[in-house]
């Protein structure tokens, strides 16, 4: 291992934990002048905790981001990185089961296939990142050439997705709000905050959270809430949620969530007229039924039901 990746395991393992977007960070040392590397699971041999399409980003003084074998070959498959990016040669390298490596052992049995770009990938993430920005999925897929090409289809059944970044609309006040930023904050998950309450929307900017002021008068766009995002409204003032709620069933938002008991869930349905999608996609009360009573579980229950839905 070498001292900049030693030190990195020292000083830097906040940076070193899981990317939802490794393109954007790409992008970023780019724009720095950095040259880069981009290390891609493509073949799965087995099993493997990491899908098809996780990656490790590099830069050529060894800083590095993403994981894909949660921590079994990841010395390995960086190192390797590192050498092409220095060739600026792609290739294709099998880790695990059948590899010419025989000193990387998986403890799962299996075989990884990764693909390896050193050359020049900043065409690769300009194109990505515009189709995010616009926020749309980009379809990656690998060439005969072990260079990769992307398009805003799915060209082939090989093509890997990379979506833009899953936003987190949430809207609240108090420490129900902070509770709850802070936890997704932590997952690293992109948020926009409401609130109109002054001392929460300090408190979110002193977390580095972008936070917006609202009243009872705030009107809110249904474009703002896409398929790659999610509408919570987190107010006991439940008079502050309805022309949040309208916009979101007028909306593509992956999720719509809603503080409160059943009986007022029961009421928002007699204030809100049907929208492009019905009353119960709106999903109330909101969150997992783990039995959560404080800010902090209910925030965890919130996230779970979330990334449950995503993933299923």
């Amino acid at each position: 291992m070498s001292n900049n990746i030693v030190h990195l395991y020292e000083t830097r393992f906040d940076e070193l934990m899981f990317e939802h977007n490794i393109f954007a960070r790409l992008t970023e040392w780019q724009a720095q002048g950095h040259k880069t590397g981009l290390a891609t699971l493509i073949g799965i041999d087995g099993s493997s905790p990491r899908p098809i399409g996780a990656q490790i980003a590099l830069t050529e003084d060894g800083r590095y981001i993403g994981n894909i074998s949660s921590g079994c070959a990841e010395e390995a498959i960086i190192a390797e990185l590192q050498i092409a990016v220095t060739e600026k040669r792609n290739h294709v390298t099998r880790y695990g089961k059948d590899s010419p490596y025989l000193d990387v052992v998986l403890p799962c049995g299996s075989g990884l296939d990764i693909l390896f770009n050193g050359a020049d990938l900043t065409h690769i993430t300009a194109q990505v990142s515009a189709l995010h920005m616009a926020r749309q999925t980009a379809f990656v897929a690998v060439q005969l050439d072990n260079s990769l090409a992307v398009s805003a289809t799915a060209d082939s059944d090989k093509a890997m997705a990379y979506s833009p970044e899953y936003r987190l609309h949430i809207f609240g006040a108090g420490l129900q709000l902070i509770s709850f930023a802070e936890l997704a904050h932590a997952m690293n998950y992109q948020i926009i905050a409401h609130s109109n309450d002054e001392a929460s929307l300090t408190t979110l900017g002193e977390m580095g959270i972008e936070a917006q002021p609202m009243t009872h008068q705030s009107k809110f766009d249904s474009a703002d809430f896409d398929a790659f995002s999610a509408v919570i409204t987190l107010f006991h003032e439940h008079e502050m949620e309805t022309a949040i709620l309208q916009a979101a069933l007028d909306s593509q938002a992956h999720y719509i969530g809603a503080l409160g008991s059943r009986k007022t869930h029961e009421q928002r349905r007699d204030l809100l007229q049907t929208g492009a999608r019905p009353f119960e996609d709106i999903i109330g009360p909101v969150g997992l039924d783990i039995g959560a009573t404080d800010p902090s579980e209910i925030a965890l229950s919130i996230l779970a039901q979330i990334v449950e839905k995503r993933r299923r």
